[in-house]
């Protein structure tokens, strides 16, 4: 497994872990709100990050990412995925459904700059 391989992972692994933190919260307190806004708003909203959007969508607003920011991780749009038809072993049968979902990347308003027109 490569460097990046492992990183990817230990984000996932991450990721699983405060998904399991935020489900709770729902059962808690949050009834209604997905996994998902329940990251944004309880575990990574302050006073510095309020606006959350991707790469791409500050990009479209005219803005650019800093230089050296980390990103936030959500979970993005669940993946369709060809199951296997004959009777072989696949790698792990019982992986949980969060393995379909890819990792989403976020960034704050306190992480981008305007474009120069």
């Amino acid at each position: 497994m490569t460097e990046k391989q492992q990183d990817h992972k230990d984000k996932r692994t991450a990721l699983k872990e405060l998904s399991k933190i935020a489900k709770m919260r729902i059962l808690a307190d949050c009834e209604g709100m997905t996994v998902n806004e329940v990251l944004v708003e309880h575990f990574y909203t302050d006073e510095e990050n309020e606006d959350f959007k991707t790469l791409h969508q500050w990009s479209k607003d005219g803005y650019k990412v800093k230089k050296g920011s980390k990103s936030f991780l959500v979970w993005g749009k669940p993946r369709k995925t060809e199951k296997a038809t004959d009777t072989k072993t696949t790698q792990n049968q019982e992986e949980d459904e969060s393995e379909f979902y890819p990792l989403c990347y976020l960034f704050s308003n306190a992480q981008v700059l305007k474009r120069d027109a």
